[in-house]
């Protein structure tokens, strides 16, 4: 009888063990589950997001302790001891320890005017409590209580289990220092002997070659420099490339205004505004998040049943009028089912270079073409990959910050690739922005051989440089074909493998293109399209900026092959259909701020540039300069000259007497139009191209809301009376 109760008792208590054991389990999953859905509730699935969305409401801010109590269940049901715990009474403190912590923060939302909500029961308790006893008395009993219902529910459970963890975490740390350390001195008394060993095997004149040396040698020589990157081992490397040395981070200057302040009580506001304005105009809608960023803040809006996006665009100067900003935007947010209104901020915060290439996304990137453009609205680094878009087409009005975006983006690579790995085609027909990195051993000419390269300035020799591109494009085509490879990536990982010499990447930067198609416009556009259409595969990637994005400069064909576009703010909507087509660049606000249309993608990413000052890319040019590092590359020879080839002179002439005619047809009618110059000129291609011209040189402007020609006749006088000067030879 005695072995009976015996043998039920053991029974009881293994059965009791396996109910803990599953109620443990349970918990578990509970903790794990409700801290995914907190901390990623648009990743936590539908159940998860109707899980997070009904707490939020019922319990505010305390719904992330939900979370904490579910742990202290799990680690109550794993000890043993929790057998002795009294079920009933933890089940009351843990209920009066969520509910005190809605209440505590409803309260300090109210007291602090911080950003914490108690969700319905806060909102409930709290306006009752405080109406008996008032704000501050409430505030202290509520947190007398939090505090003592959380000690209650954490003793001896909580407290000693995480004690026994961080101890043992702790022992575990000590121990695994000690053996890393001795594992390192035997592992450096190891390398010594066999260094001594393989030198007193090796005849003295024998140059050591850097396959010798050991991987830990090789981190500790990365860490003594910063951003020190050493060429693949092979015996062919040569010392100069062995000691280059990537520019280090320190050279940009910390910006004090990168980080932005966030005064909610002022976005409070602006949300409140919002909404009364829209309700003004019989459209209800509710703020569903407010997400600020350096240079506008976004509020997302639910609009009410059976109202369109429409109605919003339709009232955009209205809202624009009533906030006080020129630049409001209107974008629609389909993961959220919300409409997005960005709003300028009062005051903006420059985004810096060096917080860009300082973040996680640009030191993980391993393209060397990696670009840092700039921060989103909501304040996070936005890097893109050039060697995947993999042309980028850029446009933007006189101040707008198109410059300012072309150096962050040569400085990005410069900080990713060394000189035989990535080199520049810089062409700047206007002779003021790229003439700092004219000494760089990345500077590639295909026309002239390495030692002479230069930025491009002139409009002849940009025609020619991109015609033997096309040429250099095809010669590679014919390697790349000879050695059964598809693309430059699977091209060099072969001649590493073989140790030959692999192939660089070439970027060519044009700063205004729009002055290049203007003077020699048929070479350049044939050029510029052969390329875009096959130059991705051998390691060839265009960028095209211009500040005047029209139909005659940007192409179709042109635009068919430029799939990425970075558009400034613009002068007009119709530009900014030229460049993203659709609207949205006019609305932009300047200094940077962009739209970044990705390829495939519909919808443009709002985003602030990158800012990066003339100095601080004086200093970084200066760094590479003084390494001395040799430019090693062969030009490409054309040995025929084409019959339509590109005639400055000729071209020169021609185009100042259509100018002088224009004027004289301008100056007669006192009016212009393509029409006019068309039915002069015979051509409607020409027409376009005399018009342009007129506009660039200050003879005809269009002012902002208006679609007529302004005629400058001070300025076309004296362009008359100069001609004069210059034929008497009195000037």
């Amino acid at each position: 009888m005695k072995n009976k109760k015996i043998k039920n008792r053991k029974q009881d208590q293994d059965v009791s063990k396996k109910n803990r054991e599953i109620v443990a389990l349970f918990f578990a999953l509970a903790f794990f589950f409700s801290a995914c859905v907190f901390i990623f509730p648009t990743k936590s699935g539908i159940l998860g997001r109707i899980f997070s969305s009904a707490m939020l409401n019922i319990l505010g801010t305390a719904s992330y302790l939900v979370s904490l109590l579910f742990l202290r269940y799990f680690i109550m049901h794993v000890e043993q001891s929790s057998v002795k715990y009294k079920k009933k009474d933890h089940f009351i403190w843990s209920v009066v320890f969520i509910v005190s912590a809605a209440v505590l923060f409803e309260a300090i939302h109210f007291v602090f005017m911080i950003r914490v909500s108690g969700g319905w029961i806060g909102d409930r308790s709290y306006a009752f409590f405080k109406e008996l006893f008032g704000s501050w008395f409430c505030l202290g009993a509520v947190a007398i209580m939090f505090f003592f219902s959380a000690v209650r529910i954490s003793k001896h459970s909580l407290i000693s289990y995480m004690c026994n963890f961080l101890r043992k975490l702790i022992a575990s740390f000590v121990k695994l220092r000690k053996n890393r350390v001795q594992n390192v001195e035997q592992k450096n008394e190891t390398r010594f002997v066999l260094r001594q060993e393989f030198s007193s095997k090796m005849p003295r004149s024998v140059f050591i070659t850097p396959n010798i040396i050991s991987k830990h040698e090789k981190e500790e020589d990365e860490k003594s420099c910063n951003f020190v990157r050493m060429i693949p081992n092979r015996e062919k490397a040569s010392k100069e490339v062995l000691n280059y040395r990537l520019p280090s981070i320190d050279f940009l200057s910390i910006d004090s205004t990168t980080n932005f302040d966030v005064n909610k009580n002022d976005f409070f506001k602006t949300a409140k505004l919002l909404r009364k304005t829209l309700a003004d105009f019989g459209i209800n809608a509710e703020v569903k998040d407010i997400i600020p960023g350096p240079v506008v803040t976004r509020y997302d809006l639910v609009l009410a049943p059976g109202i369109r996006i429409q109605a919003l665009s339709n009232i955009i100067d209205n809202i624009s009028l009533v906030m006080r900003s020129a630049s409001i935007r209107i974008i629609p947010v389909p993961e959220k089912a919300a409409v997005g209104i960005e709003v300028p901020n009062l005051s903006s915060a420059r985004v810096g270079l060096r917080e860009i290439l300082g973040s996680n996304a640009f030191k993980n990137s391993k393209s060397l073409v990696t670009l840092a453009l700039g921060k989103t609205t909501d304040g996070v680094g936005y890097v893109a990959d050039l060697a995947s878009m993999p042309h980028l087409l850029i446009a933007g009005a006189t101040g707008s910050g198109k410059s300012v975006g072309i150096h962050s983006i040569i400085l990005s690579i410069l900080y990713k690739a060394r000189p035989d790995e990535v080199k520049f085609m810089l062409i700047d027909p206007k002779r003021v922005e790229m003439l700092i990195y004219k000494d760089l051993p990345h500077i590639y000419n295909p026309c002239t051989y390495a030692v002479n390269a230069d930025v491009i300035t002139s409009p002849k020799e940009a025609a020619k440089a991109l015609k033997n591109l096309v040429v250099l494009m095809e010669e590679r085509y014919t390697k790349f074909a000879k050695d059964m490879v598809r693309n430059i990536e699977e091209y060099n990982s072969k001649m590493v493998s073989i140790g030959d010499k692999k192939e660089f990447y070439i970027i060519v930067i044009i700063d205004e293109f729009a002055d290049l198609m203007l003077m020699a416009q048929k070479e350049v556009e044939d050029s510029v399209q052969r390329l875009a259409q096959m130059a991705r595969a051998v390691g060839i990637h265009l960028v095209l900026a211009t500040q005047r994005p029209s139909v005659n400069v940007i192409t179709g064909i042109i635009k068919a092959n430029f799939p990425a576009r970075l558009s400034f703010q613009t002068t007009s909507k119709i530009d900014s259909r030229v460049i993203l087509d659709m609207l949205g660049a006019e609305c932009l606000i300047g200094k940077g701020d962009m739209l970044f249309l990705p390829p495939g993608e519909a919808k443009p990413i709002r985003l602030q540039g990158a800012y990066v000052s003339l100095r601080e890319a004086e200093r970084i040019v200066s760094f590479i300069n003084d390494q001395k590092f040799p430019r090693i590359y062969k030009p490409i020879v054309i040995k025929f000259r084409d019959k339509n080839s590109f005639d400055e002179n000729e071209r020169g002439d021609k185009g100042e007497k259509d100018l002088i005619s224009a004027l004289k047809l301008v100056n007669e009618r006192g009016r212009v139009s393509q029409d006019l110059l068309k039915a002069n000129f015979g051509s409607s291609a020409r027409a376009t191209n005399i018009l342009s011209i007129l506009e660039i040189k200050g003879f005809i402007t269009k002012p902002d809301g208006t679609n007529k020609w302004q005629i400058n006749y001070d300025r076309i006088r004296n362009y008359f009376k100069s001609k004069v000067i210059d034929k008497t030879g009195k000037g």
